[in-house]
């Protein structure tokens, strides 16, 4: 990836990256080289980066984050979707015991019928609103998810790699609820710090914030999204996937003595459930990059991540470190 010289590490601030406007069949243009430098630089020393993207409208951010995301918390059964037996992190639900913290999850939500399936476990009747809400942003991240990972790809020099790299992709969608007690008067913890597992993340606030980004100097940057833009953040697949090239921050989540509810949306890249080794190539080992990480499977790891590696201090390290 592209040295950080002259990037001022000291800012307690996510770099900024405008994608807005760029075309994943435009890779070749002048400024896609200059937006793609950005990200590899961001990802070096922070693991993330704040993107600036138009093409989802304030409209449709206000639909999915104002309407959509609480109707769903409301409902009693989004609260009774999963069980206990599911894969962690990855099943339809997600909770962090002792933390004010509750997520359900959609997997392949760019299909309409997989969208319908999980409205109708929670509306019986349907949700139409939900269901258009949920496809149209889903759309629109599916675009820029792939812009990232393209981008990704072409700074290590792995742009042959990228159709067959895309294809063996999941996506998912999850929405968060983040709470505490009104009596509560001091900031909290909401989410403790954590990395995510899967490739990249993109995290989409609305109107509160309260996401915290560890950069590599172990210093806490609070993300300051504006109306147009979102936070992307490295997992551990893409961390091992990439030999270390890239960062997989810390992050998590607080409230502060205002704030007692925040919703948010994040969607994901997570390996497919049939082509999940990851595995780095070998254009990203030599002797200044020894391998870091042994091939593993990525579902086997999450099972390990979230029962006997909660207690590592780095999960990835601990199973398949070299």
């Amino acid at each position: 990836m592209a040295s950080l010289g002259g990037v001022d590490t000291k800012n307690l601030e996510l770099p900024k990256v405008d994608l807005s406007g760029l075309d994943i069949t435009s890779f070749n243009e002048k400024a896609w080289a200059i937006v793609r430098l950005k990200i590899a630089q961001a990802l070096e020393i922070y693991g993330g980066f704040e993107v600036i993207y138009n093409e989802i409208s304030p409209e449709l951010r206000n639909e999915l984050l104002g309407v959509v995301v609480p109707e769903l918390f409301s409902m009693p059964a989004a609260s009774k979707l999963g069980d206990s037996e599911q894969l962690p992190y990855h099943g339809i639900f997600f909770r962090k015991p002792g933390f004010p913290f509750f997520a359900v999850q959609l997997t392949n939500p760019n299909a309409l019928s997989a969208i319908q399936e999980y409205a109708n476990t929670i509306w019986p009747q349907g949700n139409d609103f939900f269901c258009n809400t949920v496809l149209n942003f889903t759309k629109q991240m599916q675009e820029l998810m792939q812009i990232i990972h393209r981008m990704i790809l072409e700074s290590l020099g792995l742009e042959d790699n990228y159709e067959s790299h895309i294809k063996s992709l999941l996506y998912s969608i999850r929405f968060a609820n983040y709470y505490k007690d009104v009596s509560d008067k001091g900031n909290i913890i909401a989410l403790p710090p954590h990395k995510d597992p899967n490739y990249i993340s993109i995290v989409c606030q609305h109107n509160v914030e309260g996401l915290e980004v560890e950069n590599t100097c172990d210093e806490w940057i609070e993300t300051k999204p504006l109306t147009n833009s979102f936070t992307v953040l490295v997992g551990e697949a893409f961390k091992a996937w990439t030999n270390g090239r890239l960062h997989a921050p810390n992050h998590r989540v607080k409230l502060n003595k205002e704030i007692t509810k925040r919703y948010a949306v994040v969607f994901s890249t997570v390996p497919s459930l049939t082509n999940d080794i990851i595995d780095a190539p070998k254009e990203l080992i030599d002797e200044q990059h020894p391998l870091l990480f042994k091939p593993f499977k990525y579902y086997d790891y999450i099972k390990y991540r979230f029962t006997e590696g909660d207690k590592d201090e780095d999960a990835l390290k601990a199973y398949c470190g070299v």
